[in-house]
């Protein structure tokens, strides 16, 4: 029998115009998947939104309730059109002010790369009342969590940083079970034996991807649950014994 547990769901929620316009190409959407993955949290929707106000403040309040945890990228910098900040607190119907633990890293930062601290610089230190800091050793300049909603700057190796503080910051023990089954047959050939298989072992999901090598040489399998060890294990063993039986 197959115990259920909670599985822990994740929305990650791209804020830029630059996206959105083709300007600029999202790098982050693969390094949070994965380490959402270790975590044991399954990243379930993507959505990429514009710099506006009324957009953000909609999708947050909306997606907050439907997922356990929202990771936001992009819109916390200094300049003008970076609204994220100001918009979740709105979303989240708290005050937008000067958070003091913000404002001395940055502080800290300025100081240390020897730089004034500006005014537009400031910016960076305010965001919803209440925030738990999300730190970063790239730029100084803080992500923050409030309720569910982990708010991280869009720079590639700034969200690295911020992954490792978010890693720190939950707790959660239920973690993905995976296997990887690799065969030289063809999807075509297999993929009534993954519909057999998820339908047998309950709560566990299977993926088939083409392996190419400038020309098609099989398929990788991918098995994974984060509530059912032995259906992952028991379902590779099936697949196996039904792959052999073609070959």
């Amino acid at each position: 029998m197959v115990t259920t547990k909670k599985i822990n769901s994740a929305c990650l929620v791209i804020i830029g115009n630059e996206i959105l316009s083709g300007r600029t190409q999202d790098k982050n959407i693969n390094h949070i998947a994965k380490e959402l993955f270790i975590c044991g949290i399954s990243l379930q929707l993507v959505v990429v939104i514009p710099d506006q106000k009324k957009i953000i403040i909609s999708q947050i309040r909306k997606l907050k309730n439907q997922y356990d945890f929202i990771i936001t990228t992009g819109g916390i910098g200094p300049t003008h059109d970076d609204i994220t900040s100001e918009s979740i607190s709105l979303a989240v119907k708290k005050k937008y002010k000067l958070h003091n633990g913000a404002y001395k890293e940055l502080k800290k930062y300025y100081r240390k790369i020897k730089s004034e601290l500006t005014d537009a610089r400031m910016k960076m230190a305010y965001m919803p009342e209440g925030s738990k800091l999300i730190l970063n050793k790239v730029s100084g300049a803080p992500g923050f969590k409030i309720e569910n909603i982990y708010v991280f700057a869009g720079i590639p190796s700034i969200v690295q940083a911020m992954m490792k503080e978010f890693k720190k910051m939950i707790k959660i023990k239920n973690k993905f079970y995976s296997t990887t089954i690799s065969t030289k047959l063809f999807e075509s050939k297999i993929a009534h034996l993954l519909v057999q298989a998820e339908r047998k072992y309950k709560n566990i999901s299977i993926g088939s991807y083409p392996i190419f090598d400038g020309k098609p040489k099989g398929v990788e399998i991918v098995i994974n649950s984060q509530v059912n060890k032995l259906g992952v294990s028991n379902a590779k063993k099936f697949i196996l014994r039904e792959i052999n039986k073609i070959i």
